[in-house]
């Protein structure tokens, strides 16, 4: 069982970036396993083919091999574990029942998509620190992990404009330019503390700007790094994807498209962020700007 692990911030990207990781035959896109126990099974939320979970051919089938879990108590090892102030105790090694617990049952998981899809390799776009640390000293569980990171200031924007409904099922709320873009210093220096203690043979940090420049590119050193190219490629040419019916959970809707699926880069933030979020997510970021290679100026790019 061998899992891509997509890390960082939401808004980052990581939608489009599953999708056409999990593009090619034997790899699958699972989207934010996370969030399989709660909210996903609590709301029947729909996955990406459009069906509520309990009736998706895939996702159905995966559940129907997890008959014998009691939903309610792994629900509650989720919450007990992946709670943010766990991150350092995780981050320590340190193990309690309810994380052995919880690791135990996402293992099983892992080996029921296995199953149903046939595919070796699985990308999960959970995103969250806590979770990569679980993943991490999961049984059976082969893990890669890719940081993903996007420019604060098109985090900040996609935060504040774009509106969906979530996995919850209610619409997932906005967050101005400041808080946005905090959130998102916490959790790439978490994700960063996670790729230190996986070391370089098993982490990678990716711009979401130059997947979006080059996506074939980025997909074969992911693929390098996990050591297992896919058998084929589902690139048409370096830019546009044949990508399945998607059977990913949570995250953003955009994951619903399939077929032909060209990546360009996003420059729209550009032209509609307001001056002031800008300059705030600017300051917010300011000690992580350098690091990941964007300029304090944006417009400089």
């Amino acid at each position: 069982m061998r899992v891509i692990y997509l890390l960082g911030r939401g808004r980052s990207g990581s939608t489009i970036v599953g999708k056409v990781l999990g593009a090619p035959d034997g790899w699958f896109s699972a989207g934010e396993v996370r969030t399989l126990w709660d909210p996903v099974l609590v709301q029947d939320s729909p996955c990406a083919c459009g069906e509520p979970v309990s009736r998706c051919p895939v996702w159905s089938r995966v559940l129907a091999r997890l008959e014998d879990l009691d939903r309610g108590r792994v629900a509650r090892w989720q919450h007990e574990v992946l709670g943010e102030s766990r991150l350092p105790r995780l981050l320590k090694g340190g193990s309690w029942p309810a994380l052995e617990r919880y690791r135990e049952a996402m293992a099983r998981v892992y080996a029921a998509i296995t199953e149903v899809t046939g595919c070796e390799t699985i990308v999960d776009t959970s995103k969250r620190p806590s979770y990569a640390m679980v993943v991490r000293g999961m049984p059976g569980v082969d893990p890669y992990f890719v940081h993903l990171v996007r420019d604060p200031r098109a985090s900040a924007y996609s935060w504040r404009a774009r509106r969906y409904t979530g996995a919850a099922g209610a619409p997932v709320r906005t967050r101005g330019a400041l808080d946005a873009t905090l959130r998102w210093d916490l959790l790439n220096l978490g994700s960063e503390t996670v790729l230190h203690r996986a070391g370089t043979d098993r982490g990678m940090r990716l711009r979401y700007e130059d997947f979006a420049a080059a996506p074939r590119a980025a997909v074969d050193a992911v693929a390098a790094l996990a050591g297992t190219p896919p058998t084929g490629s589902a690139f048409l040419d370096d830019r546009t994807v044949q990508v399945p019916a998607s059977h990913a959970i949570a995250g953003n809707p955009s994951g619903r498209a399939a077929g032909r699926v060209t990546v360009r880069p996003d420059g729209e933030w550009r032209a509609s962020q307001r001056p002031l979020d800008r300059w705030l997510a600017s300051a917010a970021a300011l000690p992580f700007l350098r690091r990941y290679g964007y300029p304090l100026r944006s417009a400089d790019r």
